[in-house]
Formats: structure tokens, sequence, C-alpha cells
């Protein structure tokens, strides 16, 4: 695609990123397992555990219940609270504190945003710090336009403010963005908000409901950018894609192979930390 000219926009896509773009919950046990030196079963429930935690952490900050606290610190947090507990040694605890700026892309996450990045306007938005959303934009290779984070509203998922901070910086004429995500909670809440909404499967996700009514459902980003480049030759006012133009990127890409929706969590409604 050739750049926009002046008097064109871009369609926006507006990214969730623990467990949509990042393999949050396997990247975690495997950190554990190599910094703590416990076995896959121990450090799987050390990191149900921490997520939990945090989670926990996040609705009591949304319903009122505690101050804002940045993601990270809550990660300090759930450690100190797991070695209290005896689920960690402190040496271990402290070998785990940037554990979070060290989640792994799924396989087609650093492929589909290059693709992306290129015809669309890509935005993060994420319940993790700055902090952590610049070691994960550099350890995993990211690229966006922006990235966004709770920190900047001071609250976290699904609250509507989240939502109203990407709505606000997405770039002018773009239109609706469309929230991508795998937690089918966190699409709700973004629809609630006046998002449009995408939804993309990852193993450890929350699928939809049979209620659940998403504008897109794609099966990898690389699926996304082609449902995405179709809409926008759809739109009479687009002239700014170059029909001959190629993407060599699809041919280097290796497509995530992710399992159909999990009909034990079907309809539930969750709070991760997104």
């Amino acid at each position: 695609m050739e750049p926009a000219t002046e008097g064109t926009a871009r369609p926006t896509v507006v990214f969730d990123v623990l467990g949509t773009l990042v393999d949050q919950t396997g990247s975690l046990e495997r950190h554990v397992t190599a910094m703590a030196g416990i076995d896959s079963g121990a450090a799987a429930e050390v990191a149900r555990r921490w997520l939990g935690h945090v989670a926990e952490q996040e609705r009591a900050i949304v319903e009122g219940r505690r101050a804002f606290a940045p993601s990270h610190e809550l990660d300090l947090e759930a450690l100190t609270w797991l070695v209290g507990e005896r689920f960690l040694l402190p040496d271990a605890a402290g070998r785990l504190a940037d554990a979070s700026e060290w989640l792994q892309p799924w396989p087609d996450t650093v492929a589909g945003l290059d693709l992306l990045t290129a015809d669309v306007a890509v935005l993060g938005l994420s319940n993790a710090s700055r902090r952590v959303l610049a070691g994960l934009s550099a350890n995993a290779g990211l690229r966006w336009h922006q990235v966004l984070s709770a920190e900047d509203a001071e609250i976290y998922k699904p609250h509507p403010a989240i939502y109203e901070l990407a709505l606000n910086s997405v770039p002018s004429g773009s239109g609706t963005p469309y929230l991508v995500a795998a937690h089918a909670w966190d699409l709700r809440a973004a629809a609630a908000a006046g998002m449009r909404t995408a939804y993309v499967p990852r193993s450890d996700g929350d699928p939809p409901g049979p209620g659940d009514t998403f504008d897109l459902h794609a099966t990898s980003l690389l699926d996304l950018h082609a449902q995405l480049l179709d809409l926008m030759d759809q739109t009479p006012d687009n002239t700014s894609r170059d029909e001959g133009a190629e993407h060599p990127a699809y041919e280097d890409a290796i497509p995530g192979e992710y399992p159909e929706d999990n009909p034990d969590k079907e309809g539930e409604e969750r709070f991760d930390a997104g």
C-alpha cells in the first residue's frame, strides 16, 4: 500500500495486548519454570494464582475499593503474596519481577502487525502499565503507531473510561475504530462504549457466547488484515490502496493454530488481566 494522501484516512484497529497479541498464561508459566526452578505443574499453579490475584486487584480498582496502581506494582504485590503463601521462594520472586515484560507473541502476531501497520492505523490498548508495554514492545517486536495503557486513564478494563481513551486517540477522519481481542468480555465492554469489534481466537481466550454479535471474526491477524482490506476496497471514498501492491510478509508468516471456541467457557463472563 502506498502512503495515505491528504484527504484520505485509514481505518483504525485497537488491539488488546495481554492474551491477544502475547501468550500471557503460557509465557508466564514457562518463565516461572525457568526462574524458580520448579516443574511445569507447579509453575502453572503459580501463574494461575498470580494472574488471579492481579485480576482481583484490578476489579477492586474498577469498583472503587482501592486506589489505582499500575500493573507492574500489582505484579509485585502478587509476588509478595505468593512468597507469603509459600508458593515461591523470595529469591525466585525477585527474578520474576519483570516477567510481564518478557511475554512471548503468538505465532502470527509480529507478521500480522507488520502487515496491518502498513495499511491501517494500529493502536494498542492494555491493562499493562507503560513500563510493561515498553518492555513488551521491545522484547516481542510489537509494532504499532501508538500504544495506550490503563495507566493513562488510571482505571482498568472493562471500565468505560479506558475505551473512551482509545476513541479519543483515533486519527481524525478514520471512523469508528475496531477493538481486536481474544476476550469476549473485553469486546462487549468496547461495543457498549461505542467501538466496533473484531474477535480473534486464542487458546486461553474468552470465546463468544451464543448472544454475542461482533462485527468481525478472524482466524488470525493475517485473516483480519485480509478482511480489513476487503472492507476498504468496498468503500467508495477509499482511493489510497494500490491494487497491485503485494505483501511479501505473507510468505514469511507462520499462521498460528488455535483451538475453536471452548464450550466450557461459553457465555462465561470473565475479568482477566488484559
